[in-house]
């Protein structure tokens, strides 16, 4: 019992003993002091050494204390003994800030802390290869990988479609990996250039501008070097406004372009920390003198990470309310220096380095770059760049930010481009000569030198601008050199013309009826199109054959017709004799009298002759034969006769076809099947150069024609064309834009458009590569378009401007269109004139008829021929008279005067020979 009684005042004591011992130890981690070390030497800046002394220096908690490392060598090995000596005697660190660049490996500082599981906080930009391996590693600079990818989501916002990367070292090929390998295989290729930071750049400068004429540019480099790269650019290019640079070092927005006042560039850059020079002052530095960059902010935000995860360990208490871990056991960490065996180091590895890698794996934290946290390996992840843009004062000024986990950037400001500062006080806008685009005008005292459809559009665009903008623009227009369009001097990279004056910054805008093509795209940009149009053919019509009055004639020919009148006689003299010789058609004149003295033949040559007309004329006649001879004949020529009426009539209806046909030429494929007429187009413009290139059979034959033709079919302008059309008078086609010939056609009825539009192309403002003011005048024309004024200014300058033309051409095409299915006039008054002169015989001959009748009855009757003429006058025109006497009433005796022997010789001649004429075609008994 008493035995016992003593045992339980041990026990308790024991109980005291352990928990004071273990109060203590809990007590001593929380007020330990964790050793973190900072490595830097001659190639790390110096306000990151004053950035690490000075911060380690200040704060109210004692969770660490600095100890920095001004190692005097560079290279791996001796930096290793230096830190080895700097660690040893007890004074170990738990964390080594390394300020030095990385090189891209682990070295053997690096692996030294890896081993001994110290925690390894490198600073520089480029990623160990074994990072994945080395696990007490952690990269404060943000991965090049995902760096190079906000650049390229840039260049596609800017939308770049050709660019350059200019470099200094073939880091750049690391840092710009994204934007290399994202880049479409079918855009232009990159151009590289290496850049000599201690040399002159101005040939390579030359080339690209002047040569390859690329606009965009991504600048690699070191900030210190920007400044003497764009005093070389300036010296090289005077209109720095069309260029467009990206500057990818992340310390660029720090620096002030006022010393390159000449550089309207439009200039961008990307940073990953912001000015705060409140805080830095909080922190006792001077950010305007100490020259504080991006590895001086990562050196500030390791510690800042590095505290707050110590914290965690010694249960200090977490604002962001993560979960606290308390290590109780505290022990120094090792010297970092070499070892003979991996088992050496694992034997005095630090106890706490896992606890301390996990901590920092999951601990977040707010610093001067942003949001600080960590992947499974070791690299920054969650972050976001800045996007600045250098503003008209030579500042960079915050844009918008781009978001690594969404990568998308977000503008937040808008910044207006530099490029848009005018160093002129005038737009120079190149053209050519031509109507109705640019003429000169013939009042001396007008203010405006010239007018046209160009000078009234490009007035319309700057007002637009001004309305819509705020921002007044001033232009003078000139006439470019030989009025040429532009193109490629052969065995150079330069061209001439209009395209030229763009390229060499001559001209700021190039306007006249320019199409927009591939060619011509690759070296310069349009704005939006203000006109839609397509290759069509300008065609004159023949002058038109003077109106045939007998064009009833035309659909037989000639010996036709001859053929036709000689076969009518002979078939009509034929039916007589047959009518003559067959019996059947000899028959009794009085039916009732059944014997009777004289047989009856009504078949005259008048007769067969009216039966032959009849037939031919598809009217039929009331006299038909009765033989079976006649009978033959007369149906062999039915047969003729409705042949002959059918192909006529066929023909007719052609020939009414084809004289409505204004020309044989409707379409390309006409044309290309044709040789008559020839064909042509404006040498080495735009239509010239569309049959070239085409791969299409139809135009690859007119364009094989065209270029082979002697002489040649190919005009210098559009006006040449015109003439050359006209005065072909419908045997030369010219090829030109659609748009072109609808101005002509509205100012001379005689051409014509003919066919639709082989292509559809476009006319546009055409303007130097990267032109700063382009946004706005593709808005402004937009504006007009949708507001009617382009339509407006067509109408004005195709239709009514200059036009002597008082003739609405298109309402004779109209009318042309109404008329196509009538027969004029003018080509069936020979019909009438036929029916006049045989209505004259025919009256001709009853009058003949009529005399000869009143001399018969006065010889009958014996008395005077006006006796008879007058009778027979009064009794055949009384309209209410329906009968007429045989023998006319007698007003005298008859005369008994014995008439002259001659008198009565001639008589008797006449009267025998008008009996023989009467027997023959046999007048009394026509039916």
């Amino acid at each position: 019992m008493v035995q016992n009684m003593t045992t339980w005042p041990m026990k308790i004591a024991i109980v005291l003993v352990l928990y004071i011992i273990a109060t203590e130890a809990a007590l001593t981690m929380r007020t330990a002091s964790f050793p973190i070390g900072g490595l830097f030497n001659s190639r790390t800046a110096e306000s990151s050494y004053q950035a690490f002394e000075r911060i380690s220096r200040i704060g109210g908690t004692k969770s660490y204390h600095g100890r920095a490392l001004q190692s005097q060598v560079v290279d791996s090995y001796s930096t290793a003994l230096d830190v080895c000596s700097f660690t040893s005697d007890g004074k170990g660190v738990a964390a080594l800030i390394d300020a030095r660049p990385t090189e891209g490996i682990c070295d053997t500082t690096c692996l030294i802390s890896n081993r001994y599981s110290i925690a390894h906080l490198a600073i520089g930009w480029e990623p160990q290869d074994t990072l994945k391996e080395d696990l007490f590693t952690f990269m404060y600079y943000p991965p090049p990988d995902l760096i190079s990818k906000a650049y390229a989501k840039l260049i596609k916002d800017l939308e770049w479609t050709k660019f350059t990367i200019l470099y200094e070292d073939d880091g750049s090929f690391i840092r710009l990996q994204e934007v290399i390998n994202t880049w479409p295989q079918d855009n232009p290729r990159i151009l590289f250039r290496k850049l000599d930071p201690e040399g002159d750049n101005k040939e390579i400068f030359k080339y690209i501008f002047k040569v390859a004429r690329i606009t965009y540019h991504i600048l690699d480099c070191e900030v210190n070097n920007v400044h003497k790269y764009m005093e070389e650019i300036v010296q090289v290019e005077n209109a720095t406004e069309f260029l467009s640079f990206i500057l990818t070092n992340l310390d660029t927005y720090t620096i002030n372009l006022k010393d390159v006042p000449d550089l309207m560039a439009n200039v961008s850059t990307m940073h990953l920390t912001t000015t705060n020079t409140d805080r830095w002052r909080d922190l006792g530095m001077n950010p305007d003198e100490d020259n504080i960059q991006l590895e001086t902010a990562l050196v500030a935000d390791a510690l800042t990470h590095i505290e707050k995860a110590m914290k965690k360990m010694q249960g200090v208490d977490d604002e962001d309310g993560q979960g606290l871990t308390i290590v109780e056991d505290f022990t120094e960490p090792p010297s970092l220096c070499m070892r003979d065996s991996k088992a050496e180091y694992e034997e005095v590895a630090w106890s706490l380095g896992e606890n301390l890698r996990e901590i920092l794996l999951n601990t977040t934290a707010k610093g001067f770059t942003g949001n600080i946290e960590f992947d499974e390996d070791g690299r920054r992840k969650n972050f976001m760049l800045h996007y600045s843009k250098l503003g008209h004062e030579s500042q960079f000024i915050y844009v918008g930010d781009w978001d690594s986990t969404k990568d998308s950037i977000k503008k937040e400001n808008t910044v207006q481009d530099r490029s848009r500062t005018l160093k002129s006080n005038k737009i120079r806008v190149a053209t050519r000569l031509g109507s109705p685009y640019f003429l000169f005008t013939d009042n001396e005292t007008s203010p405006i030198p010239y007018r046209g459809y160009a000078v009234d559009l490009i007035d319309a665009i700057f007002k637009q601008i001004y309305k819509e903008e705020k921002v007044k623009l001033e232009y003078e227009f000139y006439r470019v050199d030989h009025d040429s369009y532009g193109n490629q001097i052969p065995g150079t990279d330069k061209w001439n013309g209009m395209m030229g004056d763009l390229i060499e910054h001559k001209a700021d805008l190039a306007i006249c009826d320019l199409t927009i093509n591939s060619e011509r795209n690759n070296i310069v940009d349009f704005s939006t199109p203000f006109m839609t149009l397509g290759i069509s053919m300008l065609f004159r019509e023949p002058d038109p054959e003077p109106p045939d009055m007998f064009s009833f004639l035309l659909p037989l020919d000639l010996d036709v017709w001859l053929y036709l009148a000689t076969t009518y006689i002979i078939v009509s003299f034929v039916l007589l004799i047959c009518a003559r010789m067959s019996q059947d058609d000899w028959v009794n004149p009085h039916p009732c009298n059944q014997n009777p003295e004289n047989l009856q033949n009504i078949w005259s040559l008048y007769n067969c002759m009216w039966l032959a007309m009849g037939t031919i004329m598809t009217q039929g006649c009331d006299i038909l034969p009765r033989s079976v001879g006649s009978r033959w004949v007369a149906g062999m020529w039915w047969f003729f006769a409705l042949i002959v009426t059918a192909s006529y009539m066929a023909n007719m209806s052609t020939f009414l076809s084809n004289s409505r046909r204004s020309n044989d030429i409707n379409d390309v494929n006409a044309l290309a099947d044709q040789n008559k007429v020839s064909y042509g187009a404006v040498y080495n413009a735009s239509t010239y150069r569309f049959f070239e290139k085409s791969n299409e059979s139809v135009y690859k034959k007119i364009w094989s024609v065209m270029s082979s033709a002697k002489p040649t079919v190919f005009v210098k302008n559009n006006d040449e064309g015109k003439d050359r059309v006209l005065r072909s008078k419908g045997k030369y086609a010219f090829f030109m834009e659609s748009t072109a010939i609808e101005y002509y056609t509205h100012r001379d009825c005689a051409l014509k458009m003919v066919g639709g539009n082989l292509d559809s192309k476009e006319y546009g403002i055409a303007m130097p590569k990267n032109y700063p003011f382009k946004a706005w005048i593709d808005h402004a024309i937009l504006s007009l378009q949708e507001g009617g004024h382009l339509t407006e200014l067509k109408e004005k300058w195709w239709e009514r401007e200059d036009n002597p033309n008082t003739e609405d051409c298109t309402a004779g095409d109209q009318a042309d269109e109404e008329d196509n299915g009538s027969l004029q006039m003018k080509n069936t008054s020979g019909i009438f004139l036929v029916l006049g002169i045989g209505g004259i015989l025919g009256f001709l001959v009853a009058i003949v008829d009529f005399l000869l009748h009143a001399r018969q009855i006065s010889v009958k009757e014996r008395i005077t021929f006006k006796e008879a003429l007058m009778s027979e006058w009064h009794a055949s025109f009384n309209p209410r008279a329906l009968h007429k006497p045989v023998a006319p009433p007698r007003s005298a005796p008859p005369s008994t005067a014995t008439p002259s022997p001659e008198r009565e010789r001639s008589q008797s001649r006449a009267v025998s020979v008008l009996r023989a004429a009467s027997s023959f075609i046999n007048f009394d008994e026509i039916y």
